[in-house]
């Protein structure tokens, strides 16, 4: 039994061939706006050298305008946009600046996920222009994606201490230091939640019952840490500092006699502690210079 022979319908091949034909022009297209763009990118990139940031932007616009998926563009806009911004200037020009080159790291960051150096910039610029609740949701969602990060942890109550949120960067502070098994990385966040008490207390605009209470967190946590080294300079340093500041906050001169004895007190141990260290390294030196490396040492 023979088959028929079905026979395309007329003028079938024609329109084929006319379609790849559109698609093969569609993809030259493409390909050559693309080589446009970059090369407007690469000239962008001689301005950015010469310093002349404003015309590199202009470049990398309109690349982009273009070719909105280059990472190379969007990086180097970011960048461009950065150098024109002023930290600490409060005017629209300059936050739209901070605003541009976030977004274009951000645009950036969608191809290029793990860029440490990149994400770091972003951190800066939006903490640099008080954008402090976009740096805290982007790294609230990285928190999220790994739970246990305590250097992430330890981002979010840097960037509420930066933010003036001092009592949500202590709660994450401790978080952290409930994280922390081994003694000296728990003194060190403990060290790190004295500072910042340090550095309110530092301030002229902090008095009376308040300066107390900002003292004594510092202080508590720094009794933990004592518990930890005893003979941690930099824990009785900043205690003899924390006592110092809270006897400002008494008007009772016998109240202000209890706070100077205690702040003699740790005065006096940082003192000791610094000079035992200081006789122990000269005689680790003495004992390298009577027995040199490579030589037997005597009994």
């Amino acid at each position: 039994m023979s088959r028929t022979k079905r026979s395309r319908p007329r003028g079938f091949t024609a329109v084929f061939a006319a379609c790849g034909a559109l698609a093969a022009l569609l993809l030259l297209g493409t390909g050559c706006e693309e080589i446009t763009s970059r090369r407007e990118i690469q000239k962008g990139n001689r301005l950015y050298l010469e310093g002349r940031y404003r015309n590199a932007i202009e470049m990398y616009e309109s690349a982009l305008a273009r070719t909105p998926d280059l990472d190379i563009g969007q990086h180097n806009a970011g960048l461009a946009y950065y150098k024109m911004f002023q930290p600490g200037l409060e005017t629209p020009e300059n936050k739209q600046m901070a605003e541009k080159a976030a977004a274009h790291f951000q645009a950036y960051l969608e191809q290029n996920p793990g860029d440490r150096k990149v994400i770091s910039l972003l951190s800066t610029i939006w903490l640099d222009s008080g954008q402090y609740e976009k740096a805290l949701a982007y790294w609230s969602d990285v928190l999220a994606k790994n739970p246990d990060s305590r250097d992430v942890i330890e981002k979010l109550a840097n960037i509420n201490r930066q933010a003036g949120q001092y009592d949500k960067a202590l709660e994450w502070h401790m978080k952290r230091a409930e994280m922390e098994s081994e003694p000296g990385a728990k003194v060190k966040v403990y060290l790190d939640i004295a500072q910042m008490q340090w550095s309110r207390l530092a301030k002229p605009d902090l008095v009376d019952a308040e300066r107390v209470q900002v003292a004594d967190v510092g202080l508590a946590i720094l009794q933990k840490a004592e518990q930890l080294d005893p003979n941690h300079a930099q824990v009785q340093s900043l205690m003899g500092s924390l006592y110092q500041f809270r006897s400002l906050a008494h008007h009772a001169a016998w109240a202000r006699a209890v706070e100077s004895a205690s702040q003699r007190y740790h005065t006096v141990r940082f003192s000791e502690i610094t000079k035992a260290a200081r006789a122990s390294a000269a005689a680790d030196g003495a004992g390298d210079k009577a027995a040199p490396a490579g030589s037997p040492a005597e009994k």
